[in-house]
């Protein structure tokens, strides 16, 4: 990984500081996933063993082996007594002996979760799982953008944000998919940070005369008159 030097020619960052920004940011999607995976598993109890709830939480939000195995090991730790399930290796494609193809990556998250969690009897269930999903997807968005700023801390100014956004995602196993909406969320919180952009937050509303948009005082027939757009 390498990111490009300051004007003035300053060294690239000492490796330690990124390290430790990575370790924390794995940490906290870490910690997220266990508080996420454990609502599921109470959610689901009586419908759902809690090693099949494992398994389809692990899938639907694209956790890699390693990420899954971590996972796993907390749940049983949590749960004071082993599971069945064996998470220890997640394809991102199952092929059936009789050659259909049961789990897709490229499937959209309401047909992963029918592939996960079928019956007639689960349809609560199942929309449940669907909006906790994106509860789980939405607060990881926002961690990472949180955990960006440590990195770029780390990196320095005047690193190139694109590049360190993209080393960030594949540093910490982030799907594809999500590169773009990390990237422009991230933006978002710098620009809103920006002098100007405050300024303009608080100030004036501006009307499409180009006013203030504010009721001026009347002074007769003296007024100028105002020209229609």
């Amino acid at each position: 990984m390498t990111y490009s030097q300051t004007p003035e020619g300053t060294a690239r960052p000492a490796a330690a500081s990124l390290k430790i920004a990575y370790a924390v940011a794995k940490q906290r999607a870490q910690d997220l996933h266990f508080r996420g995976v454990t609502q599921l598993i109470e959610r689901a109890r009586g419908e759902v063993a809690a090693p099949q709830a494992l398994v389809i939480y692990a899938r639907l939000h694209n956790l890699s082996e390693t990420d899954a195995q971590v996972l796993k090991n907390r749940v049983m730790v949590h749960m004071g007594r082993s599971t069945e399930a064996d998470v220890q290796s997640l394809p991102n494609t199952f092929v059936a002996i009789d050659g259909v193809v049961e789990w897709d990556i490229s499937a959209s998250l309401v047909e992963r979760i029918r592939k996960r969690v079928g019956g007639r009897r689960r349809h609560a269930l199942r929309d449940w799982i669907e909006l906790h999903s994106g509860s789980i997807e939405g607060q990881l968005l926002r961690m990472h953008v949180e955990c960006l700023r440590g990195v770029r801390e780390a990196v320095g100014p005047d690193a190139r944000l694109e590049d360190m956004v993209q080393t960030y995602a594949r540093e910490q196993g982030i799907r594809d998919s999500m590169h773009d909406a990390l990237y422009y969320a991230f933006l978002e919180q710098l620009f809103a940070e920006l002098p100007q952009a405050s300024a303009a937050a608080g100030g004036p509303e501006v009307a499409p005369d180009g006013g203030t948009g504010a009721e001026e005082p009347e002074t007769g027939s003296s007024s100028p008159l105002r020209i229609a757009r």
